[in-house]
């Protein structure tokens, strides 16, 4: 007897998903099974390319629900909810069944807004602010296309998107929601959190307190806390630790600061407590991360 497994339910809030590009590349491409932690009722601000590798079920995108199968391909807009529920027996595991990529919504507009050859991309865009699913007869080729993409290198991958996404947008495609669905619901209190993580990329995050942006934001401490759990899935520290390292891997790599004082900038209180919780998320020292993002660059160690 199948069933549909799922990491968190479409009657709930989406989870907010924090998408962390990586040094020396434009975008996140990346491939995870099913079921797993990722694979969850979520929302984002970067455009999703996600292509179904294998299985079949039912998906949520909005306030849409269809149904897929192996090499159904869509393009999620920024701030969509959306998910993907294969059937299947009870422990069953799909390896590899999503493979992803998820576009800064900045980069895509710097493409058409650098090269007026690349408007054919608008109409592609504008529609995927309501989910995209794509099909006819190429659509077995855009899967391959996903695939060679994972293989290639990353300069080799920007060029191999950008056909993609142009390809794409002179395919046929069918429109998901009725009326734009982007995740902006009272009850779910999005412009909020939103203003929430906004706040939090802008100060500096070494003495940041929850009251503090509870109050920034006109909000009990015990009402924030709901609400910023229910939204991004994940308690305010951790969320908080999560941009200390995300700062931290962007000073690295773009200044010759030392280790401890990126970790200080980071928000980190103390050099031991940043290597501590460094080596923990990225299973590399700050140093290690530093010379092989050098290298991925292709310019001398700082």
């Amino acid at each position: 007897m199948s069933r549909s497994k799922e990491t968190g339910k479409q009657g709930s809030a989406p989870v907010y998903e924090m998408i962390t590009v990586a040094p020396a590349q434009s975008f996140v491409l990346t491939r995870h099974d099913f079921p797993a932690e990722r694979a969850r009722w979520n929302y984002h601000p970067e455009y999703e390319l996600h292509l179904i590798t294998a299985s079949s079920g039912r998906y949520v995108v909005g306030g849409h629900v269809g149904t897929f199968c192996a090499g159904s391909l869509f393009l999620i807009g920024p701030n969509l909810p959306h998910n993907w529920l294969s059937s299947l027996e009870k422990d069953e595991l799909v390896p590899g069944r999503d493979l992803l990529v998820q576009i800064q919504s900045v980069w895509l507009q710097g493409l058409t807004e650098l090269c007026p050859e690349f408007k054919i991309l608008d109409g592609l865009l504008r529609d995927a602010a309501s989910g995209v699913e794509f099909c006819g007869p190429s659509l077995k080729g855009f899967g391959q296309q996903m695939e060679l993409i994972e293989k290639a290198d990353s300069i080799e991958r920007v060029t191999m998107i950008i056909k993609l996404l142009v390809d794409l947008a002179r395919a046929p495609r069918r429109v998901l929601c009725s009326t734009q669905h982007s995740f902006v619901s009272k009850e779910n209190k999005s412009q909020t959190i939103d203003m929430i993580i906004k706040f939090l990329l802008s100060v500096s995050l070494r003495d940041i307190r929850q009251a503090d942006v509870a109050r920034h934001v006109k909000m009990t401490p015990s009402a924030f806390s709901r609400l910023f759990q229910r939204a991004t899935g994940d308690t305010f520290t951790s969320f908080v630790r999560r941009l200390r390292i995300s700062r931290a891997c962007e000073l690295l790599v773009t200044t010759s600061k030392s280790v401890a004082i990126v970790g200080s900038e980071a928000g980190f209180s103390n050099l031991s407590n940043f290597n501590r919780v460094f080596l923990d998320d990225k299973q590399m020292t700050p140093r290690e991360y530093r010379r092989e993002a050098k290298t991925a660059l292709n310019r001398p160690e700082v």
